[in-house]
């Protein structure tokens, strides 16, 4: 296979993405987790306990909540910078079956399929994840159904996980 494609990015999407990649870094444990200790701190403050518990668990849910907030921000911050550099806010898609090559009036890359580690699937975007460097945003909104299965086939070929 041999196809170019063109995206569009909006702000809105790239705050989608971020939220997504957000929502799953931290998951469902990890808000869970949080709100365990949120709710323990809160017991532990108006029982009038005044032990290492209140201490401990309320440096534990100041940590946690700007290490989320951190993350979500810092995440946020760089996409959108990268996002208010572009001129056009679109990128040309190469996909061969050996490569996949990516240009924007910021940059281009060309990489192989190999380096996909994984990727996640949303009806609005897929983010394919790159070994050690992060991830590709591709909205869905300029791929049909031929070319979602080709990239699928040649993720999972890859022993990608999804």
């Amino acid at each position: 296979m041999n196809r170019d494609i063109e995206v569009t990015y909006s702000r809105e999407l790239i705050k989608f993405v971020v939220w997504k990649f957000w929502m799953r870094s931290v998951g469902i444990g990890g808000i869970l987790s949080f709100a365990i200790v949120c709710v323990a701190f809160v017991y532990f403050l108006f029982s009038g306990d005044r032990s290492w518990l209140l201490g401990f668990s309320g440096s534990v849910v100041g940590l946690c909540l700007v290490f989320g907030l951190v993350l979500y921000f810092v995440t946020l911050n760089r996409s959108l910078e990268k996002f208010r550099q572009m001129d056009k806010p679109t990128a040309n898609f190469r996909f061969t079956d050996d490569r996949i090559g990516i240009e924007s009036d910021i940059g281009s890359n060309e990489l192989s399929w190999k380096m996909v580690e994984k990727i996640w699937k949303y009806p609005l975007v897929w983010m394919m994840f790159i070994k050690k460097q992060g991830y590709i945003t591709l909205p869905t909104a300029s791929l049909d159904e031929e070319l979602m299965e080709f990239i699928s086939l040649k993720i999972e070929k890859n022993g990608s996980q999804k």
